[in-house]
């Protein structure tokens, strides 16, 4: 539930569910310090009208490119994001230099985290990557799949949502539920908390 969460993953979901009312990949992420202060969070802006490059905004890379370094030892900050980072951000997390990524909800579509296991140059980069998983997994994959639903309605392939249902089940099949009455979309119109939100996925757990 909610309440049961980390300040950390709090602050890192409200970020995904803002982007999920803008009608962008629900996906956030943030930056804490040593003490587990936020130093900053921004979300995928994927179709927000503001953005100029629509194609690379994802969630992890919009906080990086954003992070003041002058002020900031990027070395000693936690990176936080709601999803596996993808080959692009993965890079960013690296070439930046952080060191400590957590996030919530593997991808197997696009999720890079392996490669710091496999591949000589991201392991000389001593990246420490955790997986989260569980609820928070559940929550991200059903929010996520509630998007790619959208798009099937417009013709587009099923690709991605059959490699979630691979990698959580229990959240495709909750998503789908929510999906025929546009349930999420009624709760961003209303501009609903996340936390709202998240204990309603939570609830139908085991009945989907």
């Amino acid at each position: 539930m909610w309440k049961n969460l980390s300040s950390q993953w709090q602050v890192v979901f409200e970020q995904a569910w803002k982007a999920f009312g803008y009608g962008s990949t629900p996906i956030g992420a943030a930056l804490f310090d040593k003490e587990g202060q936020l130093v900053i969070s921004d979300r995928n802006r994927s179709r927000e009208e503001s953005t100029i490059n629509r194609e690379i905004s994802h969630a992890e890379a919009n906080a990086l490119r954003s992070l003041d370094t002058e002020r900031f030892n990027s070395y000693e900050l936690s990176l936080y994001t709601s999803m596996e980072p993808c080959p692009m951000c993965m890079g960013m997390i690296l070439m930046g230099h952080i060191k400590d990524v957590h996030f919530a909800s593997f991808d197997a579509y696009c999720g890079m985290v392996h490669l710091t296991q496999t591949e000589p140059y991201y392991i000389g980069k001593n990246v420490t990557c955790t997986h989260e998983g569980g609820d928070m997994q559940l929550f991200q994959l059903t929010i996520q799949s509630y998007y790619e639903l959208r798009h099937l309605e417009r013709g587009c392939s099923d690709k991605v949502i059959r490699q979630f249902e691979v990698t959580d089940p229990a959240a495709v099949n909750i998503a789908r539920a929510l999906y025929k009455n546009k349930a999420l979309d009624a709760l961003a119109e209303k501009n609903a908390p996340c936390g709202e939100v998240c204990d309603m996925i939570m609830n139908m757990k085991g009945s989907c």
